[in-house]
């Protein structure tokens, strides 16, 4: 399962590529059907090359691929987008009389790619200038301001792990979280190969620094 999200339609759509038919949903759709959207391609027909190409069409590094747009513009996190289909889908097994074959979700994995530093803002005000110097100061912030719009819209920490982790502890699941905290912003399309290495050992730090809950999930993972 891979997200994209669809974006020949306003407010855009998280879709999931699947590898098997989506379960029936039985909730009233968020929109009335539009006859002029293109409906998705069925899974027997979505090739896994072109899914992947469209769940990694980030803006400005990628061009989109068709109307597909990177998946973490909606779902930078998408921990409870997956448990919200394995919930969806079980309950359509249940439906059709097929509860034999439901699957109870008993631990989740989160793997991040890295936790950006925080750094102080000096200004983010944006207003109508009356002079040069507040205008200058206005583009300023503007440019803060818009950084900050970003980086909220696409941040997978914070409170999405918060909430995926309550969650999962109301339901009785384990939930690990590993993702290392990083010195410096990596940008996406970063070739230092000093900036990279660095990144590289600050996971190498990580993963001693958290060896016993490494250990543990493989203990889970490897036990019958």
């Amino acid at each position: 399962m891979l997200t994209g999200t669809l974006s020949d339609r306003q407010p855009a759509e998280l879709h999931l590529f699947r590898n098997y038919e989506a379960p029936e949903s039985v909730r009233e759709p968020r929109f009335n059907q539009n006859i002029n959207l293109k409906p998705p391609t069925q899974p027997s027909d979505q090739l896994v090359w072109r899914a992947a190409r469209s769940s990694g069409a980030a803006p400005t590094y990628f061009r989109p691929n068709g109307r597909f747009l990177d998946g973490g513009l909606l779902a930078n996190n998408p921990t409870l987008d997956a448990m919200t289909e394995i919930h969806e889908y079980n309950q359509d097994l249940i439906r059709k009389g097929q509860g034999n074959k439901v699957k109870k979700l008993s631990i989740v994995v989160s793997l991040g790619t890295g936790r950006s530093p925080q750094v102080p803002v000096t200004c983010v005000d944006v207003f109508r200038p009356s002079n040069p110097w507040e205008l200058a100061k206005t583009v300023f912030g503007a440019k803060e301001l818009g950084k900050m719009v970003v980086d909220c819209c696409t941040d997978p920490d914070g409170r999405a792990v918060d909430r995926a982790r309550a969650w999962c502890e109301m339901v009785g699941i384990q939930y690990f979280r590993l993702n290392p905290q990083l010195g410096t912003d990596i940008m996406l399309d970063e070739v230092s190969d000093t900036v990279l290495v660095n990144a590289l050992w600050e996971t190498e730090v990580y993963i001693y620094e958290h060896r016993e809950q490494f250990q543990k999930l493989i203990q889970l993972l490897l036990s019958p």
